[in-house]
């Protein structure tokens, strides 16, 4: 069901009518209550409502053009949170997440004051996932008070930040999980020593299993994968998007 809200925002915009996404199991009866579309720097997504579930739904769109992978690694990175010292996250990802990041928290918390028995989840694929993740970080210190109603789901993320960041995110309260197909090459980007991973790594393998990683244990996911193993066609083949 997550994977269906990060793939839907590739096409929706103020109503739930996309095909396949839309039509997923679990998401029927879905609101789109706010969307944004920025053309400067890139960002795209929407938040919406799922009352059956009890849910509000924060997606970020991923990168549908080759010039938002350009974006998203050749920036050079940046201190931020300014809360968190010492923490260094991917300017390319951070920027398009800014444009849009005020409306997007206050929206957000608003609904969340106004169903106070649903559940935040944050989503995306690819950047959207990075995005996400900057929006549950911005999010959890903004609202503190929130934290413990905040989830995380992302499919084909990159390393955001670098470990002071990365343990930020482990310790807040949010179940936070990470998709990764097969040997899709977005997870292992950018190739630098000093970005890391956070959260639980859900591992799609080639057998059609799957292997869950603490963090810790990702090399036993998909960094046991030699780097020729990594490709782009996997991260456009996420089951559910």
């Amino acid at each position: 069901m997550y994977a269906a809200y990060a793939g839907a925002a590739y096409t929706i915009s103020n109503s739930w009518n996309c095909k396949n996404e839309c039509e997923h199991p679990g998401t029927e009866g879905t609101e789109v209550l706010y969307n944004w579309d920025t053309q400067h720097v890139t960002s795209n997504g929407y938040i919406a409502r799922n009352p059956d579930k009890k849910l509000i739904i924060v997606a970020f769109r991923g990168s549908a053009e080759t010039g938002d992978w350009v974006e998203s690694f050749m920036a050079n990175p940046v201190q931020w949170p300014s809360t968190i010292s010492g923490s260094i996250v991917v300017r390319g990802f951070l920027d398009g997440y800014l444009v849009s990041s005020e409306d997007v928290l206050q929206n957000t918390v608003d609904l969340a004051a106004k169903y106070p028995d649903h559940n935040i989840v944050a989503v995306g694929h690819s950047l959207g996932g990075a995005r996400a993740s900057m929006f549950v970080a911005d999010f959890s210190i903004n609202y503190p008070r929130l934290v413990s109603r905040v989830q995380l789901y992302t499919y084909g993320q990159a390393k955001v930040g670098n470990d002071v960041f990365a343990d930020y995110m482990d310790n807040l309260s949010a179940p936070m999980y990470r998709v990764v197909n097969k040997g899709d090459i977005a997870p292992h980007l950018p190739m630098v020593s000093n970005m890391v991973h956070f959260g639980t790594e859900i591992w799609l393998t080639a057998n059609g299993q799957s292997t869950v990683c603490k963090k810790g244990d990702y090399s036993k996911c998909s960094e046991s994968l030699p780097a020729m193993a990594y490709n782009f066609q996997d991260h456009s083949t996420y089951p559910g998007l």
